[in-house]
């Protein structure tokens, strides 16, 4: 495994972690407080860690075809969680709209919501160094991105959580149409061919 393949493969392995350790905590707290932003975040990170498992293991492998099919699968299975996670987090929301429900910003989801964006910034920086290398690693950068968007309007909600008792509602929604249109990626980018083709550049290696 040359030097990038190294660093790739331990940049999807951090990824699975941070994910199912952010997932894991956003999700309790939201359902603990009722906070609809939180456990719509978790949720949609924890489904991070699938695909980058699936990652790992094909750069493990020199990332040719061998594998493909296998994250193919991987990734049209979490589009479509994705999907049905942002209209759950969308129905929660409207009903939390239209109930005047308030769920008050804690200070334990304030500090989560900052860790959280803490720890994406640098790892989407990280992975967009190795973006261009391969097609596969293209389509890990932009996961990545799209995990710190969501992490940047969690903390922004949190923030406005303070102040304003409809913002966790509010920012729900936001979740959930970003959630959305990374779901409708996701099931896209399981079927380019790009995908398939190897370091070589042909579709053939592997």
């Amino acid at each position: 495994m040359t030097l990038d393949g190294s660093r790739a493969s331990g940049l999807a392995l951090l990824a699975a972690g941070s994910a199912l350790a952010l997932g894991g905590a956003a999700l309790w707290l939201g359902l603990s407080e009722g906070a609809i932003a939180f456990w719509g975040f978790g949720a949609a990170g924890l489904l991070q860690a699938p695909p980058a498992l699936s990652l790992r293991e094909r750069v493990r492998d020199g990332l040719g075809n061998r594998g493909l099919e296998r994250e193919r699968l991987t990734l049209r299975a979490v589009s479509h969680v994705l999907r049905l996670l942002a209209l759950g987090m969308a129905l929660a929301a409207a009903s939390a709209l239209m109930g005047e429900r308030a769920t008050q910003t804690s200070l334990q989801g304030l500090g989560l919501a900052g860790l959280a964006l803490g720890l994406q910034g640098p790892l989407w920086l990280a992975k967009r160094r190795l973006g261009g290398l391969h097609p596969a690693l293209d389509l890990d950068a932009t996961r990545a991105r799209t995990f710190l968007e969501l992490a940047v309007l969690l903390l922004a909600g949190s923030l406005a959580g303070w102040w304003l008792p409809w913002a966790d509602a509010a920012t729900g929604l936001a979740l959930a149409l970003r959630v959305f249109i990374e779901g409708r990626a996701l099931a896209k980018a399981s079927t380019l061919p790009a995908a398939a083709c190897g370091s070589c550049g042909s579709c053939g290696c592997g």
